[in-house]
Parts: structure tokens; C-alpha cells; sequence
């Protein structure tokens, strides 16, 4: 199973699109349109890692744009050009343009994968760190926390000396509240991505235990934190 943290934000437009500004330099012939579309598309990778940095649950979304968006300019590019001969189109043009097609064959199966519900492991930075005075530790996980729909990972926390448990679980509320998480659930995606992730509190004796959970379902209506 995989856990959720800064890895799954990276621009993956860059990783996307970035190849296929790569082949259009040798598939192009003008100079001028090379550099017009090499730079359309430049600009169209910058403003892609802008949105999802902006908008970081629409990164599905931004990147099938993106993708689409710099097809229809390398095609717009291509039908700008004079038509190659034959020999052109053997030498030039062939090759790039049959490594393009297996780009894009292999972007659309790895985002129909990515696509697909699965359980996965919240990071603890979606809670930590907690305030001053509280003592948080993040318990190791692994393929065992996993259920068919849900991964679970626990973090123990200890409160000031002579704080009472009821105490603690109020500031924890408060806390993990602050951060978002309303009544305990939370969409990870937007349109296409419906996995959710959810925090759950619960206090034993002057210590609580956070439980963060990945499941694969949209557990938006669920209340965890009561």
C-alpha cells in the first residue's frame, strides 16, 4: 500500500507533459514554430504546477487537461508546417512521433491505475505538529493496517504533566479541527479521485491516541470527531 504525503503533489504535469516537449524538438522542421510551441508548452507546465499548487485535490484534473492541452498545441504545431516528404517523415518525423504515441499509451494506463480506489496511508503531517507542551508519537505501519477498504495508522499522545484526559482530547479536537478536518472525514481529490481520509480521537487516562485512516470509499458523511 502506498502512503499519501508530498510525493503524491509533485507536478506531475512536468512528468506528463515534459516528454512530450522533449520529442516535439525533432519532430518540428521550422525553427519558428519549434520555438512558439516549445514555449506554448513551456508556459502550459508552469501554469499546470501553479494550479495544483493552488488547487493540490484537482491534481488528477490538472494533469488530464494539461495532457490534452499539449496534445491538441503539438498537433496545431504540426498542422502549421509544411507537409514533409516522404523521406522526412522516415527520418524525422517516424520516429518521435511513434515514441509520442507510446508516451501517451503508457500515461493513459499508469492514470487508469491511478485513477482506480484503493486504500492508502494518510501522512501524519495532515495532524502534526501539535501544540506546544504535547508529546506525539507516530507508530510504524505497515501492510497489516490495511483492510479491504481502509489503512490505518495511530500516532499516541501524551499531554503536560497534570493534564487530564478529558482536557487533552478537548485541545486535540481543537487542534485537528484547525487544521480542517471538521467533523473528522475529508475528500482527498475532487472529481475523479473520491478516496477519502479521516482522523478519529479517543483518550485513555491522560493519554489519546489519534487514528488516521485511507479508504478507498467517499466516507465524506462520516462523523469521527464528535
Amino acid at each position: 500500500m502506498r502512503e499519501l504525503d508530498t510525493i503524491d503533489r509533485m507536478p506531475g504535469e512536468l512528468i506528463v507533459i515534459g516528454p512530450i516537449l522533449l520529442l516535439w524538438l525533432p519532430m518540428s522542421r521550422v525553427p519558428r514554430i519549434r520555438r512558439l510551441i516549445a514555449v506554448v508548452l513551456a508556459v502550459l507546465i508552469a501554469l499546470a504546477a501553479t494550479l495544483v499548487h493552488l488547487l493540490p485535490r484537482a491534481v488528477l484534473e490538472i494533469t488530464l487537461g494539461g495532457l490534452v492541452l499539449a496534445l491538441v498545441t503539438v498537433l496545431s504545431g504540426h498542422l502549421m508546417e509544411p507537409r514533409p516528404t516522404a523521406a522526412v517523415r522516415r527520418t524525422r518525423v517516424a520516429v518521435p512521433a511513434g515514441l509520442l504515441a507510446g508516451w501517451l499509451l503508457l500515461v493513459l494506463c499508469c492514470g487508469a491505475i491511478a485513477v482506480r480506489p484503493a486504500p492508502f496511508f494518510p501522512t501524519t503531517d495532515d495532524v502534526l505538529p501539535l501544540p506546544a507542551g504535547l508529546r506525539a508519537t507516530a507508530h510504524p505501519f505497515d501492510d497489516g493496517d490495511c483492510g479491504s477498504g481502509a489503512c490505518f495508522r495511530t500516532i499516541t499522545v501524551s499531554g503536560r504533566p497534570g493534564q487530564s484526559g478529558a482536557d487533552l482530547y478537548a485541545e486535540l479536537k481543537r487542534h485537528v479541527k484547525a487544521h480542517g478536518w471538521g467533523d473528522g472525514c475529508r475528500p482527498v481529490g475532487w472529481l475523479l479521485d473520491h478516496t477519502t481520509k479521516c482522523a478519529e480521537l479517543s483518550v485513555k487516562d491522560d493519554r489519546a491516541t489519534i487514528t488516521l485512516s485511507g479508504s478507498r470509499d467517499d466516507d465524506r458523511h462520516m462523523v469521527t470527531i464528535g
